[in-house]
């Protein structure tokens, strides 16, 4: 039976990276989410006729996001 050797950070670094990328975007869908919310309740607040306050709304998701 033949060993395979993986160097030094064998596939403890592979499986580390993984984990590290999956929380990374698991955050970023959290942030997301988190952005669409606050965007949600800023239009819920505004008139429907008042166009400035839906703009304010959108750039404060884009600054957000």
């Amino acid at each position: 039976m033949a060993h395979t050797q993986f160097g030094q950070g064998g596939m403890g670094t592979v499986v580390g990276t993984a984990i590290q990328a999956g929380a990374q975007n698991e955050q970023q869908q959290h942030q997301t989410w988190d952005a669409m919310e606050t965007y949600f309740e800023c239009i819920t607040t505004c008139s429907l006729d008042d166009g400035e306050c839906v703009t304010r709304c959108v750039e404060q998701l884009r600054e957000q996001g």
